[in-house]
């Protein structure tokens, strides 16, 4: 008798266990639900269902806890946006570019230290290295300016062209390590450095040994001088004199590579982001510089620090620079902004959480970011006894 209460006892535990367990299960699923909904009615406040949208991804330890599309990807054929939308990356295409340039370090290939004289004897690189071009330090002039008064906009601007204005030795903002100015120009030197080490065309270079190896299978770069296919695209807009939304994807600039024009997914860049995690692209040696920051930015630059002001979720320790990203104490990111795309990525560093939001216009981001970052950080917080870190 008494081995049969025993028994009928320990049903019972096993019965009450499973229940609390099944509670914890559904607090847990409710909480996610609740944080859909949320970011649901933020996105819907700011984006309409007739115009170009926006991706969200949030990534908590490896797995996408929030995936999703709001508004079209394509205004013509009213095609919305899904997880799986390429959409142009801005100058958070500039982590890649960085990514490329250290897989020939990683190689024997390259230093981070070499002379860009040594590729490339012009006086505008003299005393300019690798380094200095990844960290915005080299001072190096901007050709946006000079394009945009010189140019015939009836020609596509390439990479090559941004190097024969470079022969001319345009004047330098400041002495090489000297200061710290934002530099697409060098990123573009940074595309052409990979392609004149490795033999290979920029964009085929980095498919390879940088998309490929993270398991972003339908992203690439996208040159408009040549064209290649970008699956299940977002074309970009802006508004015209009228209000009404017009397709940008035709500007002129839009034939360079290096400083922008990657196009991803939400889908690829969670590969990706994992990957970084998982060191699957480059040795874990140099893996380990991505986010060692190698620039210190002036506590005021250029007149204030605008992620501070824009992004106060980030809080105010020193602002760096490391490779193709941002850094503080707390965080690893980036922004991008070009012709119909604004994009935004954050990292947290000492837990495994990564926000993205990518734009097919030239709508701002600040709203939607702060705001999803504060749901985000309140849900992870309280849902941290339910099976997340």
């Amino acid at each position: 008798m008494k081995n049969y209460l025993l028994i009928i006892a320990f049903a019972f535990l096993l019965i009450s266990c499973k229940n609390s367990n099944d509670k914890k299960a559904e607090t847990k699923a409710t909480s996610l639900e609740e944080l859909e909904v949320k970011l649901d009615s933020l996105f819907n406040s700011k984006i309409g269902i007739n115009g170009p949208g926006a991706a969200v991804l949030v990534s908590y330890d490896q797995k996408m806890i929030v995936g999703k599309g709001y508004g079209l990807r394509d205004l013509e054929t009213k095609t919305p946006i899904t997880i799986n939308t390429n959409m142009r990356m801005g100058s958070v295409s500039k982590q890649f570019t960085a990514l490329s340039v250290l897989s020939l370090v990683d190689e024997g290939l390259l230093s981070l230290s070499d002379s860009i004289t040594k590729f490339w004897d012009y006086p505008v690189f003299e005393n300019i290295t690798v380094q200095h071009l990844i960290n915005h330090t080299s001072g190096i002039a901007d050709y946006y300016e000079n394009f945009d008064e010189n140019w015939d906009k009836n020609r596509i601007v390439e990479n090559k062209d941004i190097l024969e204005w470079l022969a001319t030795n345009p004047k330098p903002l400041f002495e090489s390590g000297e200061g710290w100015e934002y530099s697409n120009t060098a990123y573009i030197v940074l595309a052409l450095l990979v392609e004149k080490i490795s033999g290979e065309e920029f964009s085929k270079y980095a498919k390879k040994n940088i998309f490929n190896k993270a398991g972003m299978k339908q992203t690439n770069y996208y040159s408009l001088a040549n064209p290649t296919e970008i699956n299940e695209r977002a074309f970009c807009y802006e508004k015209d004199s009228l209000n009404n939304w017009e397709k940008v994807d035709g500007n002129y600039m839009n034939g360079m590579m290096g400083d922008g024009a990657v196009y991803t997914s939400i889908n690829d860049f969670i590969a990706y982001d994992n990957s970084l995690l998982n060191n699957n692209m480059i040795s874990k040696n140099i893996g380990a510089l991505i986010f060692k920051p190698s620039s210190t930015l002036p506590k005021k630059w250029p007149e204030s620090n605008p992620f501070e002001e824009r992004l106060p979720f980030l809080g105010n320790s020193e602002l760096n620079y490391a490779m193709g990203w941002f850094t503080n104490k707390d965080f690893a990111f980036h922004t991008g902004s070009w012709i119909g795309a604004r994009t935004v990525v954050v990292r947290e560093l000492d837990k495994p959480l990564t926000i993205a939001i990518f734009l097919n216009s030239d709508s701002s981001f600040i709203e939607l970011i702060n705001e999803t970052y504060s749901l985000v950080n309140e849900y992870i917080k309280t849902t941290a006894n339910n099976g997340y870190k």
